[in-house]
C-alpha cells in the first residue's frame, strides 16, 4: 500500500507540475489556460496564429512533453516579387518555383506581382492577404508606408522574410541575401586595382535609391575608391532605374562632355543598355556589373564585360523556404543554407 501511495503521489506532483507549465505557457503567451489546453492535447478552435504562439512558449520554457506539429495542413507562404523583368527576378521567381515543387506536400507558395511603379499594391498586398498566411517573402523599397505594413504583420506573429535588398533597423524581419555593402566594397577594391592612373574617370551607374541594396552597394563603392584610389575621380551614382534607354543617354551625356570613362560599375541591370553605349569607342572601360546571366557570359567572352558579381538567387530562395519552416516549428533547426557571393570573369565561361 505504501507503495502504491508513493506512485500514486509521484504522478499527483507530475500532474501539478505539468498545469503549472501550462499556466506558465498561457501567461507568456497571453491567452487562456483553456486554450493551451486545447493547442496542447489538438482539440481545435484555435487560430493558426494564437496555436504557432503557444507551441513557440512551450518550446522556449522547455515544457516537458510532446509538443504536437505548430501547423495543421498546408503552410501558405506569399512571395511578393516586384514587376522587373531582369534576368535576376526570372532566376528568383524560377528558383522559389523549383523550391514550391520539391516541398509540394508541405507548403504552398503563393507569388503576387507588384507594379514598381505603383507601391501601394504592394502595401496592399501585405496588409490584405487573399487567404491566410504563415510567412512572407518580399522585395520591397524602403518607404514609411511599407516598413509600417510589415511591422503589423510580424506584430500579429507572421514571419517576414526580407528578398534581395533589406530594410535596415525593420525588427522582427530576416533579410535572406548577401550582404551589399560587402558587394560595393568588393567592386570598389577590383576596380581600385584597374584603374590606377591619376585622373582618370570612373562612373557609377545604380538602379533606384530607394532599395536598401543599391545603396549598400553604392556606399560601400564610394567608401573603397575613397580610400584605395583617392587619385581616380568617380561620377555618379546615376540612378536609372534597370532602363537600357536611361543608361545610353547618361552615358552619351557623360560623352558628350568630353569625358573619357576608364571604368564603370553598374549596380543593377541595363546591359543591353551599356552595350550599346559603348559601341565604337576606342577606350572601352573597365566594367563591373551584376549577376551571372547568358548575355553576361557573352559579354565576358567579348570581352567588353570586365568582371560579374553574382548574388546567388537560387541560394536566396532555398534559404528563405527553410526559414519559414522553421519558423513555423517544420524544421528543428535554423536553415544551414546561405547565399553565397560570386564572382565569375571570362576564363570560367570560355571553351
Amino acid at each position: 500500500m505504501a507503495e502504491l501511495l508513493f506512485v500514486t503521489g509521484r504522478f499527483s506532483v507530475d500532474r501539478v507540475d505539468r498545469r503549472k507549465g501550462m499556466a506558465d505557457v498561457a501567461l507568456k503567451a497571453g491567452v487562456s489556460l483553456s486554450t493551451v489546453d486545447r493547442v496542447l492535447n489538438e482539440r481545435g478552435s484555435v487560430s493558426d496564429l494564437k496555436r504557432r504562439r503557444v507551441l513557440q512558449i512551450a518550446q522556449e520554457l522547455g515544457l516537458k512533453r510532446l509538443l504536437p506539429s505548430p501547423q495543421h495542413g498546408l503552410l501558405r507562404f506569399d512571395l511578393l516579387l516586384v514587376d522587373s523583368t531582369t534576368d535576376h527576378f526570372h532566376r528568383l521567381a524560377a528558383a522559389f518555383s523549383k523550391q514550391a515543387q520539391m516541398h509540394r506536400s508541405r507548403l504552398i507558395v503563393q507569388t503576387h506581382v507588384w507594379p514598381e511603379r505603383n507601391p501601394d499594391h504592394l502595401i496592399d498586398l501585405i496588409r490584405n492577404p487573399k487567404v491566410p498566411r504563415q510567412g512572407i517573402m518580399v522585395v520591397a523599397q524602403d518607404t514609411t508606408a511599407v516598413r509600417r505594413a510589415l511591422k503589423k504583420q510580424i506584430s500579429a506573429g507572421v514571419p517576414v522574410v526580407m528578398l534581395t535588398t533589406s530594410l535596415s533597423g525593420l525588427e522582427g524581419a530576416t533579410y535572406i541575401g548577401i550582404d551589399n555593402n560587402v558587394v560595393g566594397r568588393s567592386a570598389g577594391k577590383l576596380m581600385s586595382q584597374w584603374v590606377t592612373t591619376p585622373g582618370s574617370d570612373v562612373v557609377l551607374l545604380t538602379n533606384s535609391l530607394k532599395y536598401h541594396a543599391h545603396q549598400n552597394r553604392v556606399e560601400g563603392f564610394l567608401k573603397i575608391m575613397a580610400e584605395k584610389a583617392p587619385q581616380v575621380k568617380v561620377h555618379g551614382p546615376f540612378e536609372c532605374f534597370d532602363r537600357d534607354d536611361l543608361i545610353v543617354s547618361t552615358l552619351a551625356e557623360l560623352y558628350a562632355k568630353g569625358l573619357t570613362i576608364h571604368g564603370l560599375y553598374t549596380t543593377g541591370s541595363g546591359s543591353s543598355g551599356v552595350k550599346q553605349a559603348l559601341s565604337n569607342r576606342e577606350v572601352r572601360p573597365v566594367w563591373i556589373g551584376h549577376e551571372a546571366t547568358k548575355q553576361h557570359a557573352e559579354f565576358l567572352r567579348e570581352g567588353l564585360l570586365s568582371l560579374v558579381l553574382d548574388q546567388d538567387p537560387e541560394g536566396q530562395a532555398e534559404a528563405a523556404i527553410q526559414h519559414l519552416l522553421f519558423a513555423n516549428g517544420d524544421l528543428s533547426a535554423p536553415p544551414q543554407v546561405r547565399p553565397q557571393l560570386r564572382i565569375l570573369i571570362d576564363e570560367m565561361v570560355n571553351g
